[in-house]
């Protein structure tokens, strides 16, 4: 038996907690809360999925083989791993790509939406623009996030998925592609 997919936007609920963007004690402390594990157990658990999910590009439960089975499927039940939406990407003939993006609205409501740019000719690596806001006060032309009033500060989970979408789009995990599904 496997774990049910958490990369599936039919599978994404408003009921389980996405574990992207938490710290490595909250999730210890959302593991241990959740599947009733004592605090040492707990983040063992919580630095396995930290690895799979930020040094492997892990989406889902099922591919991590260092958990067993049972522990997979109950984390799948109560947890997902679940990345933005990309409602748009455009890439210029310089390679820089810049990505629209949406994240989850409360029940079922349509989600809000920022951009994100990766421009490859900074540094050794290039460079990624992230946005920590809905909306911006410097009203820059080009970017759609620079056209929206201010509304609210992204979570931590929007600000990390940011980073995950375009290491998935980029290929840039250890086993390549679009990270672990």
């Amino acid at each position: 038996m496997t774990a049910p997919s958490t990369d599936k936007a039919a599978d994404r609920r408003p009921d389980r907690t996405n574990l992207v963007g938490l710290t490595r004690e909250a999730l210890a402390e959302a593991i241990a809360v959740e599947i009733s594990l004592d605090a040492k157990k707990a983040r063992m658990r919580a630095n396995q999925i930290w690895r799979w999910v930020y040094h492997d590009g892990a989406r889902d439960f099922a591919t991590m083989t260092n958990i067993g089975k049972e522990m997979r499927l109950r984390l799948a039940e109560v947890f997902t791993l679940d990345r933005l939406e990309i409602v748009e990407r455009q890439v210029s003939t310089d390679g820089t790509r810049k990505y629209l993006l949406r994240a989850p609205g409360p029940d079922k409501q349509p989600g809000i939406e920022f951009e994100c740019v990766y421009i490859p000719d900074v540094g050794r690596v290039g460079a990624l623009c992230i946005s920590s806001q809905v909306g911006c006060t410097l009203n820059c032309t080009f970017c759609h996030t620079g056209t929206q009033k201010l509304v609210r500060n992204l979570t931590p989970s929007e600000i990390a998925g940011q980073v995950l979408v375009v290491k998935d789009d980029l290929g840039e995990w250890p086993s390549g592609g679009e990270g672990r599904k």
